[in-house]
């Protein structure tokens, strides 16, 4: 069984959508589980691979209660920019323990953590269900990097994909959804990097890997 859900609106009003897909009866009950793409707008694969995802869970559903939001910054992704409509990084955006205001050029967090209309839809979300599993698609790099618990999940996924793991994506994230989630709440927190690939290869790469995610026996 699955629902289309508007979780919230953006900067110009788009509707921000998540995709709820509900396991067989026979699933052990496990908390759920949330994916999410284009926080970027300039990293349409993320969009791209969890929409093929959801075609694919529609087929044979997950083996966890599981929240897809293709596309959390849908304004970036129209104009294709990094930012949305107020030109805030999403991703250093959250409320996190280390949430600055200072920033560098193109990584601007906002007036106040969780300022934007787009943090606050996912944050709201996550506390509404209480999602405890979390894969956050990005672009560009050929990387699975992981947060609190994440680490298992990131090297059973790399195990589908090939792509390098690490304890961290290698440069300072304040602000951003892992330091929220999985430094601070320490929860299950997994970013899959997707190099940039042509969408059917990108997809490709990374469909077993997804489908792991929100599947049994995990």
């Amino acid at each position: 069984m699955h629902r289309e859900v508007e979780i919230g609106r953006t900067v110009l009003g788009r509707p921000i959508m998540a995709i709820h897909f509900e396991p067989p009866s026979y699933a052990r009950p496990r908390p759920p589980a949330v994916l999410f793409g284009a926080i970027h707008g300039d990293e349409p694969l993320g969009a791209h691979c969890l929409a093929r995802l959801c075609e694919d869970l529609l087929e044979r559903p997950p083996g966890r209660d599981t929240w897809i939001i293709p596309a959390l910054n849908p304004d970036g992704l129209a104009a294709g920019t990094k930012n949305n409509a107020n030109d805030i990084d999403l991703d250093r955006n959250f409320a996190a323990s280390n949430w600055v205001p200072e920033h560098r050029p193109g990584y601007r967090p906002g007036a106040a953590a969780e300022s934007e209309p787009e943090t606050q839809a996912l944050s709201a979300l996550i506390k509404r269900i209480g999602a405890r599993r979390f894969v956050a698609v990005h672009s560009p790099y050929r990387l699975l990097a992981w947060e609190g618990r994440g680490r298992a999940l990131a090297e059973a996924m790399a195990e589908h994909n090939g792509y390098e793991v690490k304890a961290d994506r290698g440069y300072p994230t304040p602000g951003s959804f892992n330091s929220k989630y999985g430094r601070d709440g320490n929860l299950e927190v997994v970013t899959l990097e997707i190099p940039f690939l042509e969408e059917d290869e990108a997809w490709a790469q990374n469909r077993a890997g997804l489908r792991y995610a929100v599947d049994l026996p995990t």
